[in-house]
């Protein structure tokens, strides 16, 4: 299955971790005053140990990250040096070539062979110490292939274990969605189709890049896919969800950007995130951390252990477990949360109980004075304002067990296995549930027939409770023969959802209700605890998805070139994916009030791959990387993908890169399904829209001829795949070994692109999805998914970061990356003009930097969000900002948040953490008065939150 890096070859250290630049250095030299490394963090050990021998230290930070050494002093060989500075950490270092080193886990000792035959000749003694034949491979993010010496055309970024604690984020999902480039999909707007619906149907938790959606990001753990989320969210399809994955156990995480569909397989055209847990570790720790609010709430504990230890014959078993619960925080929590913006100046947006006439809303009684400006009606007797009921936060409990174990057997081959198993409860709230309705004249609260704006505040808010289990296991054997490594593997990968929902709203039981006037919709009136429990009863939905992968792959040398060795890695892969989904038979039956089409469903399908790629030296600083990928899935036939790379290093400080490729992704099995509808509605649009005449004709007073039709949703089984091309073209200085900066251009044009089609908007370019009674008159347009969609979009990416050792003030580290996305263009036809979406709703430029102080025992790390502007309460992009009664602002102001973060290492074998995020309390600000005061994918609404923690190593 897909590999994604392990270690880090030249240039990612360069860029990511502490290095020494390689200058001409005598080997075997020492500084001729000898060192003076004081004991403290092996990282900034190294870093001085490096310049003052002008020797080059590849690595990943993630490997050195919480170890320490007992430092060094005297004149000793740099062999001997580095020997002294790695004792009990595990670690060994590796002679790659002169002045080059490279750092890895303590070798694994190979098998012993076979005793000889006696021949009165002694045995020739085993070697010691570390050889370069004892090197793992050297994976390359971005690339199947292992070279310590080349790096994949493809842009990438490194997420290390210290950056992901110092960011003080406890969920993947956090830690994911705050990258410049990313964008967050909250649980509650997965459960809530992005608002359309009160209905939550799934509640998970994701992340994808450049504003493509989920099904165009490719997330892996160790090299290898994930099963999505066992519930099928309408809006956002096939979702991967993040919070089975608990932070203590990451490793680091690696994003290869830009479209990487011919080395990884479909959903890989915006780019892979591929999540490395922690493997070879030798020891035991135990931690625990506490959080809480400024203001007393949202309270989060973790608690988690590890153990590894080397087997018999040179393996490895590794254990962790992790335990974290993290509070609900709800709206009426936070006072800035209400859809009353009147003290700002806009309107308030709350839901207005009474009688509505056509033209104006008639208050019911006791409801004819409204609140005054930034006063909560509590008792929700006259207006109802969702935003105090919503989650800001939803509320998590998890459990997680993970267990990874290899062992060498035979020559040159290891066994290998893990497990990993999750389960998670996530609880999401909604406001209670509301809708118009009509009672007959009979009835004591008919309003004289007209319709009835109300919500179910008796029954309460709605609440979503879901579990979801995660079953991985993953076993294999590799191996070498001569120069090539193979891989052969099997894996299992298993998501179970079972959500409960409160609070909604059974329709038939309601009419029943309504019939013998049993319920009541006066505010002072109040409902039987029985009744109440017949019109909302807890209704389930469940699913399960189960992805049965098989891989194998080999590496290895071509031939030889005169400016190099030419590599080749190539392989194949087959998966099987089950679906099962089972709504309850109130949905299936069309029973939940407001509720889209739910069906039960067991879908599977079969996918095949078979790909290679090749790494190319042309000339002594220029190599060719070129890719190419054959899938087969089951009803969609075979796509090739070919994706082609070159990276050129004219000048030793400057590398330029640029890749060009193609992507494909054939439907997924939660597309084959209905697009989000809620039941069956009628609708009137102008005749002249409609290319046949009109089988009901409605005029308004100016004389004005309106087609009448129902709408209704369908299934497309002729759905296509979707297919992309991506361009990257990136810059990476590197003026001195302290500091880097890269630039990267990318854009990633996606067509046939499966979307709910605008056969309503556009009746005339949809004729298919217009239904025809025996006159050739429309009576129906039908919505349905298909591959009329494009998005072309197009940004810019920076990254930078830059060191300052020093010997008297400690090391100083400065990082920052930013994002610009400048183009978002969308379009739903070929013959509709496309729109840019680029900073609407959500900014479209971010930057994330941090700079890190470490002194002896103590470290701190200073964090900065800045997010720019983005347009709101427009309905498109081309529309003009609404002139309304009230004062409207159709831009967001820009924001940045601080975070500063304290570890003392002081203790022996101890580590102690103060994690302070969002250090200025900036309460969110959003003028768009129908969101409630906040951007629930942007904003932070907790506030400044403290967080204390404290590590244990045996």
């Amino acid at each position: 299955m897909a590999k994604i890096s392990h270690a880090f070859i030249v240039s990612v250290a360069l860029t990511f971790s502490p290095v020494a630049g390689a200058l001409p250095a005598v080997q075997g030299d020492s500084p001729a005053d000898g060192y003076t490394i004081s004991p403290g963090a092996l990282d900034d050990a190294l870093n001085a140990f490096a310049t003052g021998n002008r020797l080059q230290l590849i690595y990943s930070p993630a490997l050195v990250a919480r170890r320490r050494t007992a430092g060094l002093r005297g004149r000793p060989p740099v062999r001997e040096g580095l020997a002294q500075l790695l004792e009990g950490t595990g670690l060994t270092a590796v002679a790659v070539k002169a002045n080059v080193y490279l750092l890895q886990p303590a070798p694994r000792a190979r098998p012993r062979p076979a005793p000889a035959v006696q021949t009165g000749t002694p045995p020739a003694p085993a070697p010691h110490g570390p050889t370069t034949t004892e090197l793992d491979t050297v994976h390359v993010t971005g690339s199947r292939i292992g070279r310590a010496v080349f790096e994949s055309s493809l842009p990438l970024t490194l997420i290390t274990n210290e950056q992901i604690r110092s960011s003080g984020h406890q969920t993947l999902f956090d830690v994911l969605r705050l990258l410049p480039g990313m964008s967050g999909h909250h649980p509650r707007n997965v459960a809530t189709e992005n608002g359309a619906s009160q209905v939550p149907s799934a509640a998970a938790a994701s992340a994808s890049l450049y504003s493509l959606g989920p099904r165009a990001t490719l997330f892996l753990v160790d090299g290898r896919r994930m099963a999505n989320y066992g519930l099928i969210s309408t809006d956002y399809g096939a979702l991967t969800d993040l919070n089975g994955i608990p932070l203590s156990m990451v490793d680091h995480i690696e994003i290869a950007h830009g479209g990487a569909s011919a080395i990884y397989g479909a959903d890989a055209m915006a780019g892979v995130v591929n999540i490395i847990l922690k493997k070879d570790y030798r020891g035991a720790e135990v931690g625990a951390s506490f959080g809480v609010s400024q203001r007393g709430d949202a309270e989060q504990q973790r608690q988690y252990a590890s153990f590894g230890e080397q087997t018999p014959g040179g393996g490895n078993v590794f254990v962790s477990v992790d335990h974290f619960t993290r509070n609900p925080l709800i709206g009426s929590q936070r006072k800035w949360a209400t859809m009353d913006q009147r003290l700002s100046g806009q309107a308030d947006g709350r839901y207005l109980a009474g009688y509505f006439d056509g033209y104006q809303i008639s208050p019911i009684e006791g409801c004819e004075n409204t609140t005054a400006p930034g006063v909560v009606d509590e008792s929700a007797r006259c207006s109802l304002d969702q935003a105090r009921y919503v989650s800001l936060q939803p509320g998590i409990t998890s459990s997680a067990l993970y267990a990874y174990f290899h062992q060498p057997f035979g020559q040159n081959k290891e066994f290998y296995a893990d497990l990993r198993a999750t389960r998670v409860g996530l609880e999401v709230q909604n406001p209670p549930f509301s809708a118009s309705l009509r009672l007959p004249d009979s009835h004591p609260d008919a309003g004289g027939g007209r319709w009835l704006n109300y919500w179910f505040s008796d029954v309460g808010p709605i609440r979503s409770r879901s579990i979801t289990t995660t079953r991985d296991f993953t076993v294999g054997v590799k191996g070498f023969r001569d120069k090539w490594e193979w891989d052969v593997s099997l894996a299992q990968r298993r998501n179970k959802v079972a959500n409960r929902i409160t609070g909604l709203i059974n329709e038939p039981a309601v009419t029943q209700e309504v019939q013998t006037m049993s319920l009541r919709f006066d505010k002072a009136a109040t409902n039987e605890p029985k009744v109440l429990a017949e019109i909302a009863p807890q209704t389930t939905m469940g699913g399960e998805i189960v992805l049965d992968m098989f891989s194998a792959s080999v590496e290895g040398p071509l031939f030889e070139l005169p400016a190099g060795e030419a590599r080749l890695a190539a392989g194949v892969e087959a998966r099987r994916e089950v679906l099962r989904a089972r709504p309850d038979e109130d949905f299936v039956q069309g029973h939940v009030a407001l509720a889209q089409e739910f069906d039960a469903r067991r879908a599977s399908r079969n996918t095949s791959a078979l790909y290679g790629e090749a790494n190319v030296p042309l000339l002594q600083k220029l190599w060719l990387n070129a890719a190419w990928r054959l899938d087969r899935s089951s009803g969609y036939g075979n796509q090739i993908s070919p994706m082609y790379g070159l990276r050129w290093q004219p000048l030793r400080s400057l590398v330029l890169r640029a890749t060009m490729g193609e992507g494909y992704r054939a439907p997924t099995l939660a597309e084959l399904r209905r697009p989000l509808m809620i039941g069956q509605d009628t609708v009137g649009r102008l005749a002249e829209d409609f290319p046949v005449p009109c089988a009901v004709s409605l005029h308004d007073a100016e004389g004005t001829e309106y087609c009448q039709v129902d709408v209704r949703a369908g299934v497309n089984p002729k759905l296509r795949p979707e297919i992309s091309t991506s361009r990257n073209f990136s810059v990476v200085w590197t003026p001195t070994e302290d500091l880097t900066v890269s630039l990267d251009r990318y854009r990633i044009h996606r067509r046939n692109e499966i979307v709910a089609t605008a056969s309503l908007e556009y009746p005339k370019l949809f004729p298919k999805q217009l239904v025809l009674d025996d006159f050739g008159q429309v009576t129906e347009v039908i919505r349905q998914l298909d591959n009329y969609g494009s998005t072309d979009v197009r940004g810019w990416e920076l990254s930078a970061e830059y060191r300052m050792p020093t010997r008297r003030w400690g090391n100083f580290a400065v990082r920052l990356n930013g994002h610009y996305l400048d183009t978002l263009r969308r379009g739903v036809h070929s013959q509709v003009p496309e729109l840019d979406y680029a900073g609407f709703g959500t900014p479209n430029r971010t930057v994330l930097g941090s700079v890190r102080w470490s002194y002896g025992d103590w470290s701190a790390t200073l964090n900065a969000r800045y997010m720019g502007p983005a347009t709101v309460l427009k309905r498109t992009p081309d529309q003009p900002c609404p002139k309304m009664a009230f004062r409207t602002i159709c831009s967001t102001p820009s924001a940045t948040l601080l975070g500063l973060d304290l570890t003392y290492e002081g203790f022996d074998k101890w580590l102690f953490g103060l994690n302070v995020s969002n250090l200025n309390d900036r309460r969110p600000v959003n003028y768009d008065y129908s969101a409630g005061g906040y951007s629930l994918v942007d904003d932070d609404p907790v506030g400044r939150y403290y967080l204390v923690s404290a590590m244990y190593r045996f």
